[in-house]
């Protein structure tokens, strides 16, 4: 039978079809933070507020659907493996069903529920439900809510299921990260100040080069004023469509040196484009402000900001920004930037952004990593002669993070000692995720003081890799760079470390008995030409036996020893030239493991017994079957 549409009937289809991309979605009262997990459509929207007390977190899903939706929480950002719930509401009543997906299939339900559904409606085209969990996960087959990145799958489906076990495919489906417990959006920002303006630093229609990785320098001259100013907001300015394209923007202080060349811009590290060399050590310098891609704005405490004009502050930056062009595509043209607003009524503190990590250089060959490994930690320290040297009597107070590394980094923290003894971490992020990166504006501020240790750790997977991975610019090479946002002022702004360059030649010269490291001639790197070639020889290790592997470890990766710089806004030493430290020693200790068991997470002891029950249903039906 064959169906015939007419003009009118076809009207009412688009029109319905508007009406489902077009529904205004709205949180419920009470919640404290939401996000759109389908951006571009907009149809599915999550609001979520967390009780630290009691340790729960409590979800709104509304999703412009008339049938079931999905919500899960996934470790790789995959179905695989993923913590899953599914929802609906039928002939006026609400499911929600706690399942867990071991694979591509319809999740099985867990054998204990453990989550609480408070309400469900669905009106108006659209569906919501309300629940709640605890944060902690409660058996092998949930996942905990931490601080840090979360990545969440979501489906959703136009029919409700025919029964509570036979739920159609969905429809539509994707997956996206998120903060729900850290993050520029779970710390109420400051106000901004009445007579705040803004401007903006741009690009300037830059054509994108057609290669994969390109850092392109912009100088700026910022408003001149009469008197020193307070900078108390970043907003990342993104050109539509280039989201993927524009990887990370840092603004760097500058001098008056840059004046003849505020009307021009260049490709920061091309050999054949002649950066002039101040704007070169510009980069090297103190940093102002750091975003990366799925990064928000910043908002400053209401007690501080970032100087600029006048007599003392600061007046001329580059804008460095990163593109990455894994396609090599020539057709880009990209006018991306970051907003700033400022107040000319001074805050009581200046503000400024320490830069602590690994060194950053096109040939950060001292970071080095085998293909197909997991789990590689690397340590870098601000050992406590520099603090005791850069920052003031009093310390600095921390109320920002921002943690930078590349495609194989899965996990950043920002490790904190005084006199030995190890306090809190600073920040901490064990899911890093390469396409979500934000500033975390911290609960509660953390005070570094003059003679602190202050280590940056990152956590790598190469197990995707057939290549070695090595420090450095591109995508695929790696960093590992902690961006803390502090007030008072301090003399110190960058502070980093290495594994000492004679451990890697010693390091390549036991490598070449093996056979594993060809040498041309090449470790020397006396010259800009041997610095390359010996790149493409470390390129070119394969790591193909246990020996190499062994040898790399307990000859290169373990060493305690670090070379560090520790400088000021203008790139000048604290301490005479390169020091030499080693890494704190951990305490010994007995090692604690802890075994999760299986317990309820509900909150009424009528729940635990109804749950125990529907378990001893579900058990008693498998034996008799």
């Amino acid at each position: 039978m064959s169906t015939s549409w007419t003009p009118i009937s076809l009207f009412y289809v688009a029109a319905s079809l508007l009406l489902v991309q077009c529904v205004d979605l709205n949180c419920p009262d009470d919640y404290d933070r939401s996000q759109y997990l389908d951006d571009q459509t907009r149809n599915y929207l999550l609001c979520w507020t967390v009780d630290w007390h009691h340790k729960v977190i409590t979800f709104a899903a509304k999703v412009a659907t008339t049938g079931w939706f999905g919500f899960g929480i996934s470790q790789k950002g995959y179905m695989p493996n993923s913590d899953v719930l599914i929802g609906w509401v039928k002939d006026g009543k609400g499911f929600l069903q706690d399942r867990f997906a071991f694979d591509r299939s319809l999740p099985p339900l867990d054998p204990i529920q453990n989550v609480r559904l408070i309400s469900a409606r669905e009106e108006d085209g659209t569906t919501t439900l309300e629940f709640r969990r605890k944060l902690e996960a409660c058996e092998r087959r949930d996942h905990s809510i931490e601080k840090g990145t979360t990545r969440i799958i979501f489906s959703y489906n136009p029919h409700d299921p025919e029964s509570e076990d036979a739920l159609s495919k969905h429809t539509i489906a994707g997956r996206v990260s998120v903060s729900l417990l850290s993050g520029t959006g779970n710390v109420e920002p400051a106000p901004l100040e009445s007579d705040h303006k803004s401007f903006l630093l741009g690009n300037p229609s830059v054509r994108v080069p057609a290669r994969p990785t390109t850092y392109w320098c912009v100088p700026f001259e910022l408003p001149t004023l009469q008197s020193e100013a307070h900078v108390i907001r970043f907003e990342p300015v993104i050109q539509e469509n280039h989201k993927q394209l524009v990887h990370h923007i840092l603004i760097y202080q500058c001098s008056d040196d840059v004046i003849p060349h505020l009307q021009e811009s260049w490709d920061c590290d091309h050999p054949l484009d002649h950066i002039p060399p101040h704007i070169r050590t510009c980069r090297g310098g103190a940093v102002v402000y750091a975003w990366a891609i799925g990064g928000t704005a910043l908002s400053f405490p209401s007690n501080a900001g970032y100087p600029f004009s006048g007599a003392t502050g600061i007046q001329y930056v580059v804008m460095e920004t990163h593109y990455n062009n894994p396609e090599s595509s020539p057709s880009y043209v990209d006018s991306s930037g970051v907003k700033m607003y400022y107040t000319p009524t001074k805050r009581p503190h200046d503000a400024a952004t320490l830069m602590l990590g690994h060194h950053v250089s096109i040939y950060s060959y001292q970071l080095l990593m085998p293909s197909r490994k997991k789990d590689i930690i690397l340590e870098n320290i601000c050992p406590n002669s520099c603090t005791q040297a850069g920052l003031p009597q009093e310390g600095v107070n921390v109320f920002a993070s921002f943690l930078h590394s590349h495609t194989a980094g899965r996990g950043m923290w920002v490790k904190h000692i005084r006199n030995g003894i190890k306090l809190p971490d600073i920040d901490r992020n064990d899911n890093y995720d390469f396409d979500f990166q934000d500033v975390v504006l911290l609960e509660n501020e953390v005070k570094i003081l003059p003679g602190d240790d202050v280590q940056v750790f990152c956590r790598y997977h190469t197990s995707n890799r057939n290549q070695v991975t090595l420090g450095g610019l591109k995508t695929m090479d790696e960093m590992c760079l902690a961006f803390l946002f502090v007030y008072p002022k301090p003399k110190l702004s960058t502070c980093l470390s290495h594994i000492p360059w004679s451990s890697l030649i010693q390091y390549l010269s036991y490598a070449s008995l093996l056979g594993e490291f060809v040498d041309n001639g090449n470790r020397s790197a006396d010259t800009r030409t041997q610095l390359i070639q010996l790149g493409k020889d470390l390129k070119n290790m394969k790591f193909k036996t246990r020996a190499s592997h062994q040898l790399w470890s307990q000859t290169y990766w373990s060493s305690r020893k670090r070379e560090f710089t520790c400088s000021t806004s203008f790139d000048e030493n604290l301490l005479k030239g390169t020091r030499e430290t080693y890494l704190p020693a951990e305490k010994k200790g007995q090692r604690v493991i802890r075994k999760l068991q299986p317990k309820l997470c509900l909150d009424s002891d009528a729940e635990k017994v109804s749950s125990y029950l529907w378990i001893i249903t579900v058990l008693l039906t498998r034996m008799w079957l």
